[in-house]
């Protein structure tokens, strides 16, 4: 191998620990229950009266603040991990009550277009992704 390819190799090596780290540390800070929020478009009494049966059900299992949102913008949702959830499924909870109390159901994205390309299955992984609930 080349000095060239040598350089490579270590800038690729020093990057991948890098990112590695940043990984640990990001994972670190969510699991001890950060706060997690959503602003929706109604009035804290109308949130507080129709609360969506996914939220409802996580109830025992966050901490959960329903107040109004500055600027009389709506209503912020604020929940918090405690006994036995995970940030993860709290974040998809938030999200669907969200897009429950503001256009009455569950919001799906259209299916993307397929191609038959590397590109059109690079695209059908991450719009399955997040489809799942997770994060682009």
């Amino acid at each position: 191998m080349n000095t060239a390819g040598k350089a490579l190799l270590a800038a690729g090596a020093a990057t991948a620990a890098v990112v590695a780290r940043r990984r640990r540390r990001a994972g670190a800070g969510r699991s001890g229950g950060q706060w997690l929020v959503v602003t929706v478009n109604r009035a804290p009494q109308e949130v507080q009266a129709a609360l969506p049966q996914e939220l409802a059900r996580l109830r025992e299992e966050v901490e959960l603040q329903i107040t109004p949102a500055s600027g009389d913008k709506g209503t912020e949702l604020r929940a918090k991990p405690a006994a036995g959830a995970s940030a993860h499924d709290v974040r998809v909870a938030l999200r669907r009550a969200k897009s429950v109390l503001e256009a009455g159901e569950v919001v799906r994205a259209d299916t993307a277009p397929t191609h038959p390309g590397p590109m059109g299955k690079a695209l059908q992984l991450v719009t399955s992704r997040a489809a799942g609930g997770g994060r682009l």
